[in-house]
């Protein structure tokens, strides 16, 4: 029920570009969400789903926030944070803060790249871009956990995006 009026808000907001209603469906997901621990993905898709609302969608940050300690549902609400606040009201070493955790516990660290390329490398404090090379260059598997056909794929997929993403902070650290 959840995913299906995620669903819903996505629809209505591509359809008619009513902000209002999509906002109001989105809310209710997240409001059920607090009372099911078992529907912890749902919050993940209701905050994609976000993204795509804009800072029409600013009303839902404090359920984004809310988010923000869950490594499953972090990277997601961090998109969509970036995607609903303005730059100024971003707590963005916070924010990253929250997406690496994502990566590091292999909860979803696709998502997580995805987050960390919308934050800029910038956000990132050089501990945290130590930590995101650890992942990068690093001998243990990122990704951990999956259809093992895919885990090897997936893990250097993401390891190619981490490095892409540091490659213009190691090119800054390397400059005279």
């Amino acid at each position: 029920m959840l995913d299906a009026d995620t669903a819903v808000a996505e629809a209505l907001w591509r359809v008619t570009g009513d902000a209002e209603g999509a906002v109001a469906v989105l809310d209710s997901v997240f409001a059920r969400v607090q009372q099911n621990p078992w529907a912890r993905w749902s919050v993940a898709r209701a905050a994609r789903a976000t993204v795509h609302l804009g800072p029409a969608g600013r009303p839902l940050a404090p359920r984004l926030e809310a988010a923000l300690d869950d490594p499953a549902q972090a990277a997601a609400a961090v998109l969509a944070l970036v995607a609903v606040g303005g730059p100024a009201s971003l707590d963005r070493a916070a924010l990253a803060e929250a997406a690496l955790r994502s990566a590091e516990s292999d909860a979803d660290p696709a998502g997580a790249c995805d987050a960390l390329e919308a934050l800029g490398t910038d956000a990132l404090t050089g501990d945290q871009r130590r930590r995101l090379a650890v992942l990068a260059d690093g001998d243990a598997r990122v990704v951990r956990s999956g259809v093992e056909t895919h885990v090897i794929r997936q893990d250097e997929a993401f390891r190619d995006r981490a490095q892409a993403l540091l490659t213009p902070v190691r090119a800054d650290s390397a400059a005279p």
